[in-house]
């Protein structure tokens, strides 16, 4: 374009200049000028071939530009949408993480749960292992040693393969074999411990958990029953006693021997209480036998409950021998020293207040030392005296009186452990059978009457005790008075 405007710029000029020149040398200036004209055309010509080329150009340069601006367009609309697909993607897969982290976390609770469980079940069966072992110190005497045993494999599997699930089946399979076992009436076998005496293999015709007959290989007979406690004193071995009862046992045992199963009436105390002890022994227990197996049925809390009456019986004799012996005492130390008053031997009874000892003569030692200042100088001296001796023969006689409070609160104590060996009775065994429930009660009506045989005796010994140290108190003061007066007769 500006070579174009260059062009007509100077074909103006020339124009221009043909008409100023005038008429000089027409031809010659008008050669010059057409030769100038067809040198303008030439270069207009070239100024607009290079015009059309540089157009042309310009046009391939824009149409360049603006198919690379479409092609630009298209490849930003590529990426946008690879971007928004990306951006999909990305917020798909973090709403799948996020699906995953609450899978994960529900697989955690759900897997900490199946481990609560898990755990819950293990020590739930851990629980009912420890429980039936405790039990087996009740099972009966021939089952105990074949209840551990079994009872110890299940928990010996149990423990080396963790499956609670066998380990239950396990357990109810030895529940049942046990039920059924103690359900039965059978001819067997088996080494028991009796009452007195050392182990002992007996054949035994056994009827059920209920109780058994047996025989050694001596033909003595023994029994094996329920005692009505708790724990390992649940059965009695006892050997029988009574000449018809075990004469019996020896005469059946042969027959049910030889029909593999006990026929017949069966003659037993089907209540096996305190009375059936004394029929298979054959004779009476004595007094002291009887309050021995009534003692011993009040429980642990019965020895520090029959401690206290000897501590009272102690501070009874104590407290009595004391006031006795220094009641004696100060009478006669007041009689000896009112002689040599009377003598008007003050010297002489001074001289023996001093070798004498208590109260009488000290307060006698006082008088006769402030004997020149008076009596009521010494009164002060002779009462702080009296004030002392009041503690000493004091001590021990409350004791008395916290003894007698403490007995009945034992006994309560013992009737609450009854209380509770009771329910635990319930609990185990249910209220069908009464020798437990008796023996929780009789436990328990036990420490309390010791209590209070112990606490009201103890009163009034307390009341006793008391009264004496009083009565010595006011002979004290008497004497007291009383010396006091021979010496300050004008007083």
């Amino acid at each position: 374009m500006r070579n174009i405007s260059l062009l007509s710029v100077v074909l103006l000029l020339s124009i221009s200049t043909v008409s100023f020149a005038g008429k000089k040398d027409d031809k010659d200036l008008v050669k010059e000028n057409q030769r100038q004209i067809e040198l303008l055309k030439d270069a207009l010509e070239a100024a607009q071939d290079s015009l059309e080329t540089e157009v042309t150009h310009r046009y391939t340069l824009r149409q360049n530009a603006v198919e690379q601006r479409e092609s630009d367009k298209q490849q930003i609309d590529q990426l946008r949408e690879t971007q928004e697909k990306l951006a999909g993607d990305l917020s798909r897969i973090k709403e799948e993480c996020l699906a995953s982290e609450q899978n994960i976390s529900d697989e955690r609770k759900s897997a900490k749960t199946v481990m609560d469980q898990w755990v819950y079940e293990k020590n739930s069966l851990g629980d009912i292992f420890k429980k039936d072992a405790d039990a087996i110190l009740e099972a009966f005497p021939t089952d105990r040693e074949i209840r551990r045993e079994a009872l110890e494999r299940v928990r010996s599997d149990f423990a080396a393969k963790q499956d609670p699930a066998r380990a239950w089946d396990d357990f109810v399979k030895y529940s049942c074999n046990d039920i059924s076992t103690g359900m039965c009436v059978s001819m067997t076998g088996g080494e028991v411990l009796p009452d007195q005496g050392p182990a002992i293999r007996l054949s035994l015709a056994r009827f059920g958990n209920v109780f058994a007959l047996g025989a050694d290989k001596s033909g003595a007979a023994y029994i094996i029953r329920q005692t009505g406690r708790l724990g390992a004193e649940k059965y009695s071995v006892e050997k029988v006693g009574s000449p018809e009862y075990a004469t019996y046992i020896s005469d059946s045992f042969h027959q049910w021997l030889k029909n593999g199963t006990p026929v017949g009436s069966i003659k037993t105390e089907i209540l096996q209480n305190d009375q059936s002890r004394l029929l298979i022994a054959g004779k009476k227990e004595s007094a002291w036998t009887e309050l021995y197996h009534s003692l011993k049925a009040g429980g642990l809390i019965m020895i520090p409950l029959l401690l206290l009456p000897l501590w009272v019986l102690y501070l009874t004799f104590w407290k009595g021998f004391q006031i006795a012996l220094r009641g004696a005492s100060y009478k006669k130390c007041h009689k000896k020293t009112m002689l040599l008053i009377g003598k008007n031997d003050f010297d002489g009874a001074l001289a023996f207040v001093k070798k004498q000892k208590g109260v009488i003569a000290r307060v006698l030692e006082i008088c006769l030392e402030r004997k020149e200042h008076g009596r009521h100088v010494s009164e002060r001296a002779v009462r702080e005296q009296l004030m002392l001796e009041l503690p000493v023969l004091g001590r021990g006689i409350n004791t008395i009186a916290v003894i007698a409070g403490a007995a009945p609160l034992m006994g309560l104590l013992g009737t609450i452990s009854g209380m509770i060996t009771l329910f635990a009775a319930v609990t185990h065994y249910g209220t069908g059978d009464p020798k437990f429930l008796a023996g929780g009660i009789s436990e328990a009506l036990i420490t309390a009457k010791t209590g209070l045989a112990i606490a009201i005796p103890a009163l009034f010994i307390h009341d006793f005790i008391r009264n004496s140290r009083d009565r010595l108190l006011a002979e004290i003061e008497q004497l007291s008075v009383s010396a006091m007066t021979h010496i300050w007769p004008e007083d």
